[in-house]
C-alpha cells in the first residue's frame, strides 16, 4: 500500500569531507525544512524538419532552513560549523536519509548522497527565533544508496530538547516540602 513521506522523516547529516576518515556525519538540530532542486537545460535547434531539443545537465542545489541555537559546554554547534564551512570554502557531504526506510534493527537506512560547496549564508533576526538559511551548490547529481547509522547519529534522531530531570532538589538527599 502506497503511504506518504512526511518531510520530519527525511533528515539531513553533514560532513566536511576532508574530515571523512575521523569523523562521522552529523545532524543539524532544529532544521524547519530543506528542499533538493535539480534542473535540467534544454538548447532547440531548428532544422528542416522540424525542432530538435537537447537536454543536459543544469544546476543542482539544495536549500536548508534551521534556526540558531547554541550548545553547552562550548562545543561547536552542527550550524556553527557549517557556517565555518561555508567562510572556507570547504567541500562538503551531505546525506539525505528516510527514517521510514529502515530495513534492519541495526538502523541502515537508504539516503542520497551528495557533494558539493554552500553558496550562501543568511541570518535573518526577527522578533522570534533566529533563523540560518543556508545554499548547497550540488556537484554532479548525487548518488542514491543505503547506509548504517551510528548509536550516536541515531541518538541524535531520536533526542528530545531536554533530558528528564528529577522532582528532588539536586542538592538534597531527602525530598520534603
Amino acid at each position: 500500500m502506497a503511504r506518504i513521506t512526511m518531510g520530519d522523516r527525511l533528515l539531513l547529516f553533514f560532513r566536511e569531507y576532508n574530515l571523512r576518515e575521523t569523523e562521522n556525519g552529523s545532524k543539524l538540530r532544529f532544521q524547519t525544512e530543506h528542499s533538493i532542486s535539480k534542473e535540467k537545460e534544454s538548447d532547440a535547434i531548428w532544422t528542416k524538419d522540424g525542432t530538435q531539443n537537447t537536454i543536459r545537465d543544469g544546476e543542482n542545489t539544495i536549500s536548508i532552513s534551521s534556526l540558531k541555537y547554541e550548545e553547552d559546554n562550548d562545543i561547536l554547534s552542527v550550524l556553527d560549523k557549517l557556517e565555518k564551512m561555508f567562510e572556507d570554502n570547504k567541500l562538503v557531504e551531505i546525506w539525505q536519509v528516510n527514517l521510514d526506510s529502515a530495513t534492519t534493527p541495526e538502523g541502515t537506512y537508504s539516503a542520497h548522497y551528495f557533494q558539493g560547496y554552500f553558496t550562501s549564508l543568511e541570518i535573518t533576526a526577527a522578533d522570534s527565533a533566529v533563523e540560518v538559511s543556508l545554499e548547497y551548490a550540488i556537484n554532479g547529481r548525487g548518488v542514491k544508496g543505503t547506509d548504517l547509522l551510528t548509536p550516536e547519529q541515531i541518538g541524535a534522531i531520536n533526542a528530545e530538547q531536554y533530558e528528564y530531570q528529577s522532582i528532588k532538589a539536586l542538592g538534597t538527599t531527602t525530598g520534603g516540602v
